[in-house]
């Protein structure tokens, strides 16, 4: 067994372990069979290359054969999918780790298996790396990270020696997703010695639960004093800082030990993931840790599955790995994987723990908004979907009921009713059209004519192995695809052959999910080459667009990464600033919306309460509209006041009154064309959030293409100007909360966004930000320090103030430069206010009226970590919400 290569037979064990990977299809889909004296049956999946394949699967199925038939099983239950409430631990000796991302398979494997586990912490020893050394700079966090999931890392080596790149030992954490929340780093960190013996991490749950779990690294003994070796490193550093010569194994047994008391008596729960380099039976570092009258530790594993674990190490006689864990950490799972399953030449264990036993209550989970199947990036979900919705469109006259709606209705009231009916109708056909248009894929593997087979060939095996256990009647399609893939006669191909093809699909598969890149890059220049061969011009804009596209996501995806931005956390949690200085903190969806509704919205929009055109002589005079007969002697010049009003109010109204005799009245037309409306569409950026119906920028964006949807969006919201009422869906906004520093939760530092229906914003811009301000520009009477200038950056303005300063020190002038913020200048607009002035500029009365009217309707959800809300927040029946609210497209031109 000594003459078998160390990395031929751990190969040979991790294809035999592949068995146990999530959606294997079978417990065991080997088609390898062996008997008791260690003979392998072997068929061969594919023909051409049979002998050399049998050759190759017979030595290594007897390279395994030699070792203990325990390591290439489980030992328990093989984990499946992970329960809600439940944390998972891996841990692993991963007998070292390369520093690197490209051409690391074992970043690759550890990466896959953590998201194929659902892993939430995961614990390596012997990673082998100084971390010190210059080559060695990613760290763990950026090393294992780019997915979804936060991490948090604790890695530590031997600080000591500087060895080099490698350095034999060293002990890791890693942590994912939402228990970073309760993740204490001034409580955990590592070995204080500086040797990298172990690392910890403390949670901390909210009712003083205290969890600390522990990674750590026994040495081996050696007795070569020159070698790197841990045991001498551990040794040399007793001798030359401590002056002792006791042995380090010794030393690492009483001083781990002895933190593990110190932290239990302070009632901290404790896990303990250890090699030991011993049998954790019979040697004393086990006995220690279990040691009634001690820490009175229970081992995991054994204690879950009712009896003691066998080798740990793939050619071990004894358990020399275990994790153990005091008895008040709750245990739902434990686990050891067969040899070769992991990354290392351990094997891997996995253990499940109630969440609330290690933190004292359930982690929130956070909830993500659904994606949207609608990319108009992708050509052909865009035509399928504006084929649809002209289809349901045609189908049921939704443009001539609008028409009728309009000219039928006696008044206003009707309108409304008859067109929300219609606008809520039409708007599941938008849905339908969404819902139809494609099917969201992983993505996992990059498309290219040779990944493409194997998936297929996937396909096809999988489909041939439910046939076989009765879930597929219709024989004749199965075997005109298993045809087209070049795959003979499927249906006479045994079950055990089946598995084998299925096995090498899979290989191919996850070559081509590292790898595929690369062919995808070639695909697509060989695709743009045939474009070019061809003289088709619109293919080759489009195989260009696509190959630019992904060469800029690649790109700054690396940059991103390599810079470690942060992005801030969705609202978990608020705090509230009380009168006497102290802070509330306020956890749990309805104390979070509650306070958020009562700290923000309901003051927020009222603000505009504080201008005295909304006292109690002028309310009545103007209402909220400014559609009364005082409002339009304002605007004819004609208001003569009973009653005193403020100097600034009467300025506001003769220049009210000033505009108008400038401006000609309702110069503004309120009828969109499609052309304007497509021609609108064409310009915003897609990924834009929006609307809590669902109708976002991509419907619009998909329907400007086609003259009847543009026509179709054009006619209702004309419609809905020119009456001036409102849309019910257009008075539902969703407000995103969005922290402005991060790690700061005060609810006065948060930024609320309100996402308004893309349509109705859509009719803002169009009416308000060019419509009015051309009529502005028209009449001269836009200041000249409204916008920026054409062709300058933010980088200009910059530049200029540091010129000022330079020029104000060397010439020695008293001077100064203020930025000035208006703060919460958009809520602080009073309607009444806001509808004289674009009324003076041309805007109908009913159109201003509109606009006003929807927002002093506006229901205020909440977009938070726990999803969007169900209830909102709105106005008073005494008092209505004021202002032209952040995220309006009407609120630059009105402010």
């Amino acid at each position: 067994m000594n003459s078998i290569n160390h990395q031929f037979v751990l190969a040979a064990l991790e294809r035999r372990s592949l068995r146990f990977r999530r959606g294997s299809g079978n417990s065991d889909p080997s088609p390898m069979t062996m008997d008791e004296t260690g003979t392998v049956e072997l068929r061969c999946p594919e023909e051409d290359t049979a002998d050399e394949q049998s050759r190759l699967r017979r030595e290594e199925l007897q390279a395994v054969s030699g070792e203990s038939e325990e390591i290439l099983k489980v030992h328990g239950v093989a984990p499946g999918t992970k329960a809600e409430g439940i944390t998972r631990l891996l841990y692993e000796n991963a007998n070292g780790i390369n520093c690197k991302w490209s051409n690391n398979w074992k970043l690759n494997k550890a990466r896959e298996l953590h998201g194929e586990l659902e892993a939430d912490i995961v614990a390596y020893n012997e990673h082998r790396l100084n971390m010190k050394h210059k080559r060695n700079s990613i760290g763990f966090s950026r090393l294992f990270g780019g997915g979804e999931a936060e991490v948090r890392s604790v890695v530590a080596h031997n600080v000591h020696e500087d060895i080099g790149k490698v350095q034999e030992g060293g002990t890791s954490m890693l942590m994912f997703g939402p228990l970073i929340e309760y993740l204490d780093m001034s409580e955990g960190g590592k070995d204080e010695s500086g040797l990298g013996r172990w690392v910890v991490m403390t949670l901390k749950g909210g009712d003083t639960t205290t969890t600390r779990i522990v990674c750590g690294y026994n040495p081996c003994g050696n007795d070569k004093p020159d070698s790197g070796t841990v045991y001498q490193q551990h040794r040399r550093f007793l001798i030359t800082k401590e002056n002792s010569l006791e042995c380090p194994r010794v030393r690492f047994r009483e001083d781990l030990v002895k933190t593990l008391k110190k932290w239990r008596q302070q009632g901290d729960k404790l896990i303990v993931c250890l090699d030991a380099n011993e049998n954790i039976y019979r040697k004393s570092l086990g006995k220690a840790l279990t040691d009634a009258d001690g820490l009175d530790m229970k081992e995991v594993v054994g204690n879950f599955t009712g009896r003691q674990i066998s080798a740990t190490y793939f050619r071990g006689q004894s358990p020399i790995d275990g994790i153990w864990s005091t008895s008040d950490v709750t245990i739902t799972g434990a686990c050891i994987m067969p040899a070769g399953f992991g990354i290392g030449d351990h094997r891997l264990f996995v253990i499940d723990i109630a969440t609330d036993s290690l933190i004292g209550l359930q982690p929130m989970k956070i909830v993500r908004p659904k994606a949207w199947r609608l990319n108009n990036k992708i050509p052909g979900a865009a035509s399928a979907y504006r084929d649809r919705l002209e289809r349901l469109l045609l189908k049921h006259r939704i443009i001539e009921r609008m028409g009728a709606a309009h000219e039928g209705s006696k008044d206003n009231q009707e309108a409304e009713t008859r067109m929300n009916k219609i606008d809520k109708e039409s708007g599941q056909y938008m849905l339908n059209a969404e819902k139809k248009c494609r099917k969201i894929k992983s993505g996992r593997i990059p498309f290219s004519p040779e990944s493409a087979v194997w998936i297929r060939r996937c396909q096809v095996y999988r489909s041939i192995i439910r046939f076989h256990e009765g879930k597929i009647r219709n024989r004749g399609n199965l075997k005109r695809t298993a045809h087209r893939c070049g795959i003979r006669e499927p249906l006479q191909l045994p079950l055990e052959e089946v598995y084998a093809r299925l096995q090498v699909c899979r290989e191919q598969c996850e070559y081509f999910q590292t790898q595929g890149h690369k062919y995808r890059r070639k695909h697509l220049q060989n695709r743009l080459r045939h474009a070019r061969d061809e003289e088709d011009d619109e293919a080759e804009k489009a195989i260009l667009a696509i190959i630019m596209r992904e060469r800029d996501r690649a790109r700054w995806r690396q940059l991103n990464f390599a810079m470690g931005w942060k992005w801030g956390r969705s609202v978990q949690m608020v705090q509230v600033e009380q009168e006497d200085s102290t802070i509330q903190e306020f956890t749990g969806q309805e104390e979070v919306h509650e306070a958020i509704w009562s700290n923000i919205h309901q003051k927020r929009f009222y603000l505009a309460e504080q201008a005295p055109i909304c006292s109690n002589l002028l309310r009545g005079e103007f209402g909220y509209n400014a559609d009364t007969e005082s409002a339009r002697q304002v605007l004819s010049g004609a208001y003569n006041p009973t009653h005193p009003i403020d100097e600034a109010t009467k300025e506001l109204f003769d220049t009210v009154a000033a505009i108008r005799q400038k401006v000609e009245k309702d110069s503004i037309s309120t009828i969109i064309k499609h052309g304007d409306w497509s021609n609108f569409w064409r310009k915003p950026n897609e990924n834009t959030s929006s609307s809590r119906s669902g109708r976002h920028f991509g419907h619009y964006i998909a329907g400007a293409s086609s003259e009847l949807i543009s026509h179709f969006h054009a006619v209702k919201t004309s419609i809905v100007l020119s009456r001036g009422i409102s849309l019910e869906r257009w008075a539902q906004g969703l407000s995103v909360m969005i922290k402005k520093v991060q790690g700061c939760s005060l609810v006065s530092k948060l930024r609320s966004i309100l996402l308004m229906e893309a349509d109705f914003n859509c009719a803002n811009k169009l009416l308000y930000g060019i419509r009015m301000l051309n009529n502005v520009r028209r009449h001269e009477l836009m200041p000249e320090e409204i916008f920026s200038e054409k062709n300058r950056m933010a980088d200009d303005g910059t530049l200029a103030k540091t010129l000022f300063y330079d020029l104000v020190r060397q010439s020695r002038r008293p001077a100064g430069l203020s930025s000035v913020d208006a703060d919460n200048c958009y809520d602080r607009i009073a309607h009444a206010i806001a509808s004289l002035v674009c009324q003076a500029f041309g805007v109908p009365q009913e159109a201003v009226g509109s606009m006003l009217q929807t927002i002093q309707e506006m229901k205020f959800f909440l977009r938070t970590a726990y999803g969007d809300s169900t209830s909102a927040a709105g106005s008073h029946i005494e008092v209505k919400t004021q202002g032209l609210c952040q995220g309006n497209g009407a609120a630059p031109a009105g402010w």
